[in-house]
């Protein structure tokens, strides 16, 4: 059976599993459920805007003495929340590490389960105006992304992001690395505050098609200061992945307990 096919039938008993959560649910929650096309870029910043952002209460995850900051760009052709279809949409993330649990989450259908990986949120970004209403609802506040535009993987791979009507930011993977395993769980668990200041748990578990293996990457962020919150215009080198597509399912707006 090639790759295509052993993933259809991997997604179709995929569930999010009951874990056990260090997590309150007096708030509404909502259950928000995706497929997409994503490409992941992560790149290591100086940690102090970081910890500024993120306050005393959680520990940035430095790795020599930087912080790990990840850009997820989606392109979506499904996207349900609470049972609902809204269409298709395209989504932007960025995220900084933070100290978490670490733990293993099994993932219907995956070759491999990665540890639990743990974020603070520093932007959420939607091209859809009814996700981003739903999430609203949750506490969740999306900013307006314009378009997104990921290569197919292939010899080479990349995309574009557009913000305010101009390119945001772009980027090249010239040779992605082939992957080891073709299909990878994952869990994350994403912390950020809503408009009140309070503090909300995003509980995310995904199955990823993996075209590419973190491969190396540049990254060009273009317009004025601000554009891409806390990264500042000009080129980096980055750690890519590609994943084409990914399947997953997420509870969000918990109220944590930590």
């Amino acid at each position: 059976m090639d790759a295509p096919s052993r993933l259809i039938v991997a997604l179709t008993p995929f569930v999010l599993l009951a874990q056990p959560a260090r997590a309150q649910t007096q708030r509404p929650s909502m259950l928000s459920s995706r497929q997409c096309n994503e490409n992941a870029l992560e790149l290591r910043l100086d940690p102090h805007p970081f910890q500024d952002v993120v306050g005393p209460r959680f520990s940035l995850a430095v790795v020599d003495g930087k912080a790990l900051v990840v850009i997820i760009v989606h392109d979506c052709s499904q996207y349900w929340i609470d049972g609902r279809s809204l269409g298709p949409a395209q989504d932007l993330r960025i995220w900084v590490a933070i100290a978490g649990l670490d733990d293993i989450r099994p993932v219907v259908g995956a070759e491999r389960t990665l540890p639990t990986r743990t974020w603070y949120n520093l932007l959420e970004a939607s091209s859809n105006p009814q996700v981003r209403e739903a999430k609203l609802a949750a506490g969740i506040p999306d900013a307006v992304i314009d378009s997104v535009f990921l290569v197919a993987p292939g010899a080479a791979a990349g995309g574009r992001v557009y913000l305010g009507g101009n390119l945001a930011f772009s980027w090249r993977i010239p040779s992605p690395a082939v992957p080891s395993v073709r299909l990878v769980g994952l869990n994350l668990d994403v912390y950020r505050r809503d408009s009140a200041g309070s503090i909300l748990l995003n509980r995310i578990q995904a199955l990823m098609h993996v075209s590419a293996d973190p491969s190396p990457a540049t990254l060009e962020v273009v317009g004025g200061t601000g554009a891409v919150p806390f990264i500042s215009p000009g080129t980096y080198l980055v750690s890519a992945r590609v994943f084409f597509p990914m399947w997953s399912r997420a509870t969000l707006g918990l109220a944590p307990m930590r």
